[in-house]
């Protein structure tokens, strides 16, 4: 059902690897942070939307890329094509014109390729390009958009910001893929997320009025003052504190910054947090679920189920595996989401959990 023009809404989809956001900011006007696809194949807020009816052609004001992980970024590119009237914002080292040099170089290099998160990247800018938009690079504190009081039902002012990367990251960032970029004798490949694409990981708040709603992206945290969560802390002065805080990096304590949960989120808080599992990887574990309960008034995942191995493997196949002495398991979760809404100016959602989604 679609939420009313003074209501906010706010989407998290989560499968098991990838992860996106659908915002409602009020009169019909929506908003996309990342892209990952459904069981069918198609962008999971493309789908959303289109169910409730929504034109995205007309009614997506904006689409975001917190970063180029593959589990963030799969499918942006058909999101982007088909959300004519949103503007296309990014992390600001895609303005860097020797970064982007790198992506297409490594993009078409017969051996030394990138990974399918830099692929998908220039899909999105070639593709921004040849509709004639133009892109905004984000870094801290810039403004991916925002509407002034009374322009929307609510009648409250909109914001969405960028709050990270910080300069010094940027920078840093740079640096190290200067050095990455100097191969060495018989490397065979190449994959960008090695410096790691979550060092320019765009975390955003979305501030309605006296409200607000904190997206952590995959930014981790950092021993240096300037950088990570500890530089978002230091220019966190003056901003409104949340009451809703999609976790970052799928609950990792690497993302765990404690003064984050005391100054930037309020009580009582709702948390969201997407998993994350490939091979003997999995996120979050029973010891960062139990730290996010300790933090979160209510905290939510928005896929706790795996598939089922008889969805993923033939009947002939797994008892085989089995006579062998294997056993056979699929990092394929079902897919789920979590809808948080209210009214503006209210202090509590009314939170739907679909599909395998589920409090924890």
């Amino acid at each position: 059902m679609l939420p009313n023009p003074d209501e906010i809404e706010v989407s998290v989809f989560g499968p098991g690897y990838g992860e996106c956001i659908v915002v409602h900011v009020g009169a019909g006007k929506w908003a996309i942070i990342d892209s990952c696809l459904n069981r069918e194949g198609i962008p999971a807020s493309l789908a959303y939307l289109r169910r409730l009816g929504v034109s995205v052609k007309k009614d997506v004001i904006s689409v975001s890329a917190s970063h180029w992980h593959d589990d963030h970024i799969k499918g942006l590119a058909e999101t982007i094509d088909a959300c004519k009237s949103a503007k296309f914002s990014l992390s600001s080292v895609l303005n860097n014109k020797e970064f982007v040099a790198f992506l297409i170089t490594h993009e078409y290099h017969p051996v030394k390729k990138i990974g399918t998160g830099g692929t998908e990247i220039i899909r999105c800018l070639e593709t921004i390009k040849k509709s004639g938009r133009s892109s905004r690079f984000l870094s801290e504190e810039t403004i991916v958009f925002e509407f002034d009081q009374n322009e929307l039902n609510h009648g409250m002012r909109i914001e969405l910001r960028a709050l990270s990367p910080s300069g010094r990251q940027f920078e840093d960032f740079l640096h190290r893929l200067g050095k990455f970029s100097e191969l060495s004798k018989g490397q065979t490949k190449v994959r960008i997320s090695d410096p790691s694409p979550n060092a320019l990981s765009v975390a955003m708040l979305l501030t309605i009025g006296e409200q607000s709603v904190l997206f952590g992206a995959d930014l981790e945290e950092s021993n240096s003052l300037l950088e990570g969560w500890n530089a978002v802390l230091e220019n966190y002065q003056h901003k409104i504190p949340s009451h809703i805080f999609k976790i970052p990096h799928h609950g990792s304590r690497n993302a765990h910054n404690e003064q984050v949960w005391n100054v930037m989120v309020k009580k009582p808080s709702w948390s969201v947090v997407t998993p994350w599992i490939r091979g003997n990887g999995k996120l979050p574990n029973e010891a960062d679920i139990k730290r996010l309960k300790k933090f979160s008034d209510y905290c939510y995942i928005t896929s706790n189920r795996q598939e089922k191995i008889k969805k993923k493997y033939s009947r002939e196949v797994i008892k085989f595996a089995k006579t062998s002495g294997y056993d056979l398991d699929t990092s394929i979760f079902m897919d789920g989401y979590v809808t948080l809404r209210w009214p503006a100016g209210s202090f509590k959602p009314e939170v739907e959990v679909v599909g395998s989604a589920t409090a924890v």
